[in-house]
């Protein structure tokens, strides 16, 4: 027991869990304001904001699948606060690289639409992402956060439309896809059995 100890106290450990997250985002930072490097700021932070999304929304499948993961689930929602982040960097290097009549005429371009609309939805899923809006929102919160599953779809719509390799887009999104539907046709079998 003693010997889990240290391990269990490195695994818990929330700070060291968001300079994980963080890390990322430390290396870009560095790249565009130190090194100046060749980064595609862009498509790489959306990637990690995908990517966080991706993981956050496989949780609930995987734990039906092999059972309970108190880790992750518990960590949850640090992942989809995360993922909200990396999309603010994701616009924040778009509109650097935009004019602003690029920022007006994005609303008439549906793939730059659908990420506007995911980005709007994350926002209001990170704001009330935490125990004091769990506690005040009561069962809505859980209602709320289901809205996590449009932001997703207008996410993937927005990678899928911009994203230069579409391979690479697959091969990320099919676990989860997969999940999600072997989710749906478990939950459609049980309500049969009823």
């Amino acid at each position: 027991m003693n010997a889990q100890n240290p391990i269990r106290r490195i695994t818990d450990n929330v700070y060291l869990l968001w300079a994980v997250l963080a890390w990322p985002a430390l290396y870009v930072f560095l790249q565009f304001f130190v090194w100046h490097g060749p980064v595609p700021y862009v498509p790489l932070t959306g990637d990690l904001s995908a990517w966080l999304m991706i993981l956050t929304l496989a949780v609930t499948p995987l734990m039906m699948l092999v059972g309970p993961l108190p880790w992750l689930k518990a960590r949850r929602r640090y992942f989809g606060v995360a993922s909200f982040g990396y999309a603010v960097l994701h616009l924040l290097f778009w509109l650097k690289g935009a004019h602003w009549w690029d920022l007006i005429h994005s609303f008439k371009r549906f793939e730059i639409l659908v990420g506007w609309g995911a980005m709007g939805l994350m926002g209001l899923l990170a704001v009330t992402s935490n125990d004091w809006s769990v506690r005040k929102m009561g069962t809505m919160w859980k209602a709320l956060q289901r809205w996590v599953y449009p932001a997703a779809i207008l996410t993937l719509i927005h990678w899928a439309l911009t994203t230069h390799d579409r391979r690479a887009m697959v091969v990320y999104t099919m676990p989860l896809i997969l999940l999600t539907i072997w989710r749906i046709f478990r939950t459609k079998a049980r309500a049969s059995r009823v």
